[in-house]
């Protein structure tokens, strides 16, 4: 089956990606990382796999200009639209293209380092993280998140696109939910090297736009879009056809609202 990566991202992806997805799913959920992070002013912070950058630019709110946050990702696409999103507070943030399993920093770096809802994209999951454990100093902590147990929006997608277009589409999506179990999680931390563990469930309300929009705004910010759009006519439609119709229970105002549920884990070095 081919493997669907973020190291496929697009330009337009990438701009989709900031202008769909962070607010409809990144920033809402971003809430209980940095909550669990509690980061406090003049601390050094790196954000990995940070995308277009939501994470490090709340990041820089809260450490202040006394602070550091350096920010890597693997798709050179979404670090140059980082870099053209406007932060609203100093310090200025460090971009780097980079991958997670070989971070470029030298060891004991940061105080906090951040990842949202990006290690279970990463082919070697223990390689990432024992190098997030290595750029962070002693005393420091490692905090990340994925998201939890898939919902039936997501379900109702994944069977529509396996069924009209291709069985490698469903790879993408059961990857985005392949790290739900917390207790998995939590144990990946500790074979890291990292102590005073924990890994806990919380539920983030989600509101989307109406089923007709969010179904082809989500694709065209993943890996997936190149694949759809070599499909059909007819194969994208039977898709929207199924997905609206199967997403219908779950509008309220016009748009697709529930709550996703996303295992938040720390620990210390």
């Amino acid at each position: 089956m081919t493997r669907v990566s973020f190291r496929e991202l697009t330009g337009s992806a990438a701009e989709n990606y900031q202008r769909y997805f962070v607010p409809a799913i990144a920033t809402p959920v971003s809430a209980g990382l940095l909550a669990a992070a509690d980061l406090q002013p003049g601390e050094r912070v790196l954000d990995v796999a940070c995308g277009t950058g939501i994470i490090a630019r709340l990041a820089a709110e809260r450490v202040g200009p006394t602070g550091s946050v350096t920010a890597i990702d693997l798709a050179a696409q979404m670090i140059d639209v980082a870099k053209t999103t406007p932060a609203s507070t100093e310090p200025a943030i460090e971009w780097h293209v980079g991958d997670a399993m070989s971070l470029p920093f030298p060891d004991n770096s940061y105080d906090a380092v951040l990842c949202q809802m990006g290690l279970m994209f990463m082919p070697d999951r223990a390689a990432a993280l024992t190098e997030l454990r290595r750029v962070t100093a002693p005393g420091g902590r490692v905090v990340i998140n994925t998201p939890g147990a898939i919902q039936p929006p997501f379900e109702i997608m994944e069977q529509a696109l396996v069924k009209h277009i291709s069985r490698d589409l469903g790879g993408f999506v059961r990857a985005v939910f392949s790290m739900h179990d917390a207790k998995a999680v939590s144990a990946l931390l500790r074979d890291a090297g990292l102590r005073d563990v924990t890994a806990t469930v919380e539920q983030a309300t989600l509101r989307l736009p109406p089923p007709d929009d969010f179904l082809w705004q989500y694709i065209s910010l993943t890996p997936m879009a190149p694949l759809v759009a070599q499909a059909t006519e007819d194969a994208k439609a039977a898709v929207e056809r199924e997905v609206v119709e199967g997403w219908q229970r779950y509008v309220d105002g016009g748009g697709v609202v529930g709550e996703q549920a996303m295992v938040i884990a720390s620990g210390r070095k």
